[in-house]
């Protein structure tokens, strides 16, 4: 792992990684604290961790930094190049969660979901291996929340520290060996709510019901086959917004399972389709994006979906649509993809992509109120739909981008909006 901050190259920080065969230690979630688990009935210490022998998952800290680093504008204040690398058999599905001092990044891939936490100003904390489905949130202060298996396989969500190895179980639910957690939203201390793709789980209460209870027979395996893009929570309800190909799927859920609400839109979605939709909690429901250029949509608790518009200013190539992370930055929605801006879409031969921020406009989505370059990333084509980008705003204004290069690099930029181009 290399990091890069203004004041220069981080010093070697210690970084624990795990092999993914079954001698990788998975934490022991328990009752109170936990610590690292070396297998069933074998407890022991992080510090009798032993190193990892994947090079590939872990580079050795400090390294220099060559010439293949993205340049940032005035915006970003600490860039730190993560561990992992993009390709074509193992592209990565980054993933950003940030407390008041702390980010984490997470890398969901097949095997295993691998998170790195960093302090604001770049400093490692930690880094642990676990299941390919675990769910990781900001919860409180310095803590994050983590919903994952426990020894005996059933959802566990614990409250854990950066350190990624000190932590406080919260609740236990039943679950079965076959399902997949596909997301994880907290309504309120007492409803953590779990979709899988099998059941709705609030892991608070033990709340277990599948599909085909909550939705109907016909739709028990409507997460199966479909993606989410999004989910918005009240303190008794949960906004769902999942779908496939052109159709777009809402519900809203009570913290019991009990469906309140529900409807299908089939033609949603243009022919560029709904692969790289994603939708973020933003007032009173979600902002979904989409396509090409980008189309920005608010669904509501009510079901409802208000066509804001498209944003013309931040072009990208015309063959494939950008993927989108939205965040609320102090009641701002400021969203980030990668852009030939400020060109127009016309040069597919020869501009390159770079990472811009965009607080939006929603009463006049053609501009952006204003525009901030975090990356020049040196990607080309039109193949943005496969480049990962993640965010999380920090509770005083700033926030952090987590974005790949050229070089199939992956980065993590903390930055702000001040040095922000305003629009017209």
């Amino acid at each position: 792992m290399r990091g890069r901050s203004r004041a220069g190259s981080l010093a070697a920080l210690l970084v624990l990684a795990m092999c993914a065969s079954c001698s990788r230690r998975n934490l022991n979630l328990g009752s109170g604290s936990f610590s690292l688990d070396g297998g069933p009935g074998s407890p022991t210490d992080a510090s009798d961790a032993p190193p990892s022998t994947n090079d590939a998952m872990a580079p050795a800290d400090g390294a220099v930094i060559g010439v293949r680093d993205a340049a940032e504008s005035a915006c970003v204040t600490t860039a730190i190049q993560l561990p992992w690398a993009t390709n074509m058999v193992a592209p990565l599905r980054l993933e950003v969660a940030a407390t008041s001092a702390v980010v984490a990044v997470i890398n969901r891939q097949a095997k295993q979901a691998d998170v790195r936490t960093y302090q604001r100003g770049g400093a490692v904390i930690s880094g642990f291996q676990f299941g390919a489905d675990a769910q990781f949130l900001p919860y409180s202060d310095r803590r994050f929340l983590l919903v994952a298996r426990g020894t005996t396989g059933d959802f566990v969500a614990t409250a854990i520290d950066p350190d990624l190895h000190n932590g406080t179980r919260l609740f236990t639910a039943t679950a079965n060996a076959t399902e997949h957690m596909l997301g994880a939203i907290t309504l309120s201390s007492t409803a953590i709510v779990v979709i899988s793709d099998e059941h709705f789980v609030n892991v608070a209460t033990g709340t277990i019901l599948p599909w085909s209870t909550v939705l109907g027979a016909v739709d028990a395996d409507a997460f199966k086959s479909g993606r989410i893009f999004g989910m918005a929570a009240q303190p008794d309800r949960v906004l769902l917004a999942w779908g496939a190909g052109t159709t777009l799927r809402l519900a809203v859920v009570d913290a019991a399972g009990n469906l309140l609400t529900r409807a299908d839109d089939g033609a949603f979605f243009g022919a560029l389709g709904s692969d790289t939709a994603t939708a973020a909690p933003f007032g009173d429901g979600l902002l979904m994006f989409d396509g090409n250029p980008v189309r920005i949509t608010q669904l509501g608790f009510d079901l409802s979906r208000n066509r804001i518009g498209e944003n013309t200013q931040l072009r990208t190539f015309s063959a494939s649509a950008p993927q989108v992370a939205a965040i609320g930055l102090q009641g701002r929605p400021v969203a980030f993809w990668l852009t030939v801006f400020p060109a127009a879409d016309n040069s597919q031969s020869f501009a390159t992509h770079q990472l811009y921020g965009c607080e939006m406009d929603l009463a006049a989505p053609a501009n952006c109120l204003g525009t901030a370059l975090i990356a020049t990333t040196g990607l080309g084509g039109a193949a943005v739909s496969q480049q990962p980008v993640a965010a999380a705003a920090f509770p005083d204004g700033a926030f952090a981008v987590a974005h790949t290069d050229a070089a199939g690099d992956s980065w993590l930029r903390v930055a702000n909006l001040g040095c922000a181009i305003r629009g017209p």
